[in-house]
C-alpha cells in the first residue's frame, strides 16, 4: 500500500494533467488526463494513530488511443511499488476517447482522534 502523496508523485512523473475529484477541469479536453477520487473508507482499527484508514481511490485515465504509453508507464510505476491493479477499459463513443480505470488502496489519516464527542 502507498500513501496519497506517493500516488500523486506517480501521476506527476507522467507529465499529463491530473485532478482529484472533479471530472470537468481546465484540461478536460487534453488528449491524456487522470481524474481520481475516493470511493471507500475502510477503518484500520488495529493501527496506531499515524494511519487510521485504508482509502480506496478510483483512478480514471482518459486518452485518445487505447494502450496509451502513459497508461503503460503508470502501470509500470505502480508495479515498482508492488501494486498490481486490474485495469478496465471502455470506449466513450460520444467523446471519442478511451477510459481506463482501476482502484488503488492508499493509507491515510482522516484525523478521527481530533473529534469531540
Amino acid at each position: 500500500m502507498i500513501k496519497k502523496n506517493e500516488l500523486e508523485e506517480l501521476f506527476k512523473k507522467l507529465e499529463i494533467p491530473f485532478n482529484e475529484g472533479i471530472q470537468y477541469m481546465n484540461d478536460n479536453n487534453a488528449p491524456k488526463r487522470i481524474v481520481f477520487f475516493e470511493s471507500v473508507w475502510e477503518p484500520l482499527t488495529a493501527s496506531g494513530n499515524e494511519y487510521d484508514t485504508n482509502v480506496t481511490y478510483q483512478v480514471s485515465f482518459f486518452s485518445d488511443i487505447p494502450r496509451d504509453e502513459k497508461l503503460l508507464k503508470l502501470k509500470g510505476l505502480l508495479a515498482l511499488k508492488k501494486i498490481y491493479p486490474v485495469i478496465y477499459h471502455e470506449y466513450l463513443e460520444a467523446k471519442r476517447t478511451w477510459h481506463s480505470y482501476f482502484n488503488v488502496e492508499v493509507l491515510e489519516n482522516l484525523n478521527l482522534d481530533n473529534l469531540n464527542e
